[in-house]
């Protein structure tokens, strides 16, 4: 008979919450639960965890619980994948869970292998678009896997298992038949301290969190959610660029540390991705190293801006940024206004240079009329377009002629994140229109305190 192995990856240098493997749930540590529900219906299943020195007490302890359990390269998870099944037979499958999604059970990986027989994949995953994040799961043959090691030499496509698979197979998107609902309200994975909170209580009232169905856990925990909850998360969906929601700290230059911290808790909370700290060397990247210290240094990336006029100073402002970070990168600088043709484009040839030096990320530029916009464009290795969108401009920006333009664009630049930068004055639903547009993937809002950030971020994904 064909065998099918679950295999779950665990490590406790979690950059945003350092150990939960081990924290406990529902009584058991927390990747104890996901073996444990993994295996309820009889799969095997081995947690795959590094062979760094700190991750000996995930092995420790499993060892100790007789769950079955191996070490690999910490990087080269793809490596660990094929070590954890180097008995198994060709023909056999391997299904992948990550040790941080508790809900995820049995039921759930019997489901998506009864989809992939009858539709003849060899590559399936649960579609996450469309389930709530923290549901997913990927199942494939071992010779794939194998055949995925063998050829796939990226430190990407190795640290993340499946990529070569999926490019090279095709996949079967999976969702589960009679679960309906709105996957941006729902977040049962357990990625920072809100997470293990929510699910948390969420297993708290079940005398059996093994035996307990990922159905009725969802079910229960769409009860929990009230009129007035966020939605959750606000990742971009591809992955590929900032969160849906872009933190400024504009309006936050005044506050205190205790109400930065609170708002960028928040914003962690809440998926957001990028903090755009402001003007390179005015100090925003002191706010943003003082409220991300230290739990959620690693949560957020920096976005800066510099002005054109600066040059020859945006070395020294860029310079500046990096010593008020803390770190020599940021992943996204934006330039506020088309760089000046009269100097030769001086400010953008160095965004490149620093791209090129990989101390930048993607590079961009701030426009505010349609006009600017074949300038901006036709800068090369343009990442991130801005769009002004003071609450006046909103329908010349969404319903005017510089919309036909602005979609062009996109569609014609693969990759090209557009944001808006959106007025949140007064209830924000007349600026945040334009999130409703199709080639507008980000906003970058700047609240005055963490109740309206989650206010707009409600607006934002239209609840």
């Amino acid at each position: 008979m064909r065998r099918t192995r679950v295999v779950i990856q665990s490590r406790l240098t979690s950059s945003r919450l350092p150990g939960k493997a081990l924290l406990t749930l529902a009584g058991l540590p927390l990747v104890e639960l996901v073996a444990r529900r993994a295996s309820r219906n009889g799969h095997e299943v081995v947690v795959a965890t590094s062979e760094e020195p700190y991750d000996a007490r995930i092995a420790e302890h499993l060892r100790s619980v007789g769950v079955p359990m191996m070490r690999g390269p910490l990087d080269d998870v793809l490596g660990r994948f094929v070590a954890a099944t180097s008995d198994l037979a060709p023909g056999d499958r391997v299904v992948r869970l990550t040790g941080d999604n508790p809900v995820a059970d049995a039921d759930l990986v019997d489901e998506l292998l009864a989809a992939m027989d009858v539709s003849g994949h060899t590559y399936g995953r649960v579609d996450i678009d469309r389930v709530p994040e923290g549901l997913g799961a990927e199942a494939f043959s071992v010779e794939a896997l194998r055949a995925a090691a063998a050829t796939a030499t990226a430190a990407y496509d190795r640290e993340h298992v499946t990529p070569w698979l999926r490019r090279e197979l095709g996949e079967l998107l999976f969702v589960p038949a009679g679960l309906d609902v709105d996957p941006r309200r729902f977040r049962c994975t357990v990625d920072v301290l809100a997470d293990y909170v929510r699910v948390a209580d969420l297993f708290a009232p079940h005398p059996d969190p093994v035996g307990v169905p990922w159905r009725t856990l969802v079910k229960e925990l769409g009860a929990r959610l009230g009129d007035g909850a966020p939605y959750l998360p606000l990742r971009h969906p591809s992955g590929a660029g900032p969160s849906a929601v872009v933190l400024g700290l504009d309006r936050l230059s005044g506050a205190d540390g205790a109400m930065l911290r609170r708002v960028m808790q928040t914003a962690a909370d809440l998926g957001v991705s990028h903090v755009d700290t402001g003007a390179a060397g005015v100090g925003g990247q002191a706010l943003f190293r003082v409220g991300t210290e230290p739990a959620l240094v690693q949560r957020f990336s920096p976005m800066t801006r510099i002005r054109p006029d600066q040059v020859p100073g945006v070395d020294h402002a860029m310079q500046l940024a990096f010593a008020g970070l803390g770190r020599r990168w940021c992943d996204i600088v934006v330039l506020d206004e088309l760089p000046d043709p009269a100097d030769g484009g001086a400010a953008w040839r160095y965004l490149l240079a620093r791209r090129r030096a990989a101390e930048v990320g993607r590079i961009g530029v701030r426009v505010s009329a349609p006009e600017q916009l074949s300038g901006a464009l036709a800068l090369p290795e343009l990442g991130y377009l801005e769009l002004s969108v003071p609450a006046q401009a909103v329908p010349w920006w969404a319903d005017g002629p510089a919309a036909a333009a602005v979609a062009d664009a996109a569609a014609g630049h693969p990759g090209l994140v557009v944001a808006a930068h959106a007025d949140v004055a007064g209830d924000g639903r007349s600026a945040l229109r334009m999130l409703s547009l199709p080639w507008v993937t980000t906003a970058v809002l700047t609240p005055a305190d963490e109740r309206e950030l989650q206010r707009t971020a409600r607006l934002q994904t239209g609840s």
